[in-house]
């Protein structure tokens, strides 16, 4: 699908907010993980700060390619 660069430029802004939450996120989990004293609660609050991160990594990926196609259009201009 093909953006314009206005789109493009919010979607930019939205990532960028939603970056920070997710490592909150996580940092949240990795603090409950540490109130627990039972392997299967820690391991829970392990792998949601796991997922978190799984979460930051995709939107930084996703940031990439949105600054690459921002670039592209400005170039073509």
């Amino acid at each position: 699908m093909e953006y314009t660069l206005e789109e493009l430029e919010e979607m930019k802004q939205i990532i960028l907010i939603a970056i920070p939450k997710e490592i909150s996120a996580r940092d949240f989990y990795l603090k409950a993980a540490k109130k627990f004293k039972t392997q299967e609660s820690i391991q829970l609050f392990l792998a949601l700060a796991d997922q978190e991160k799984g979460h930051e990594a995709s939107l930084r990926k996703i940031l990439t390619e949105i600054d690459a196609n921002i670039k592209k259009l400005k170039n073509e201009k």
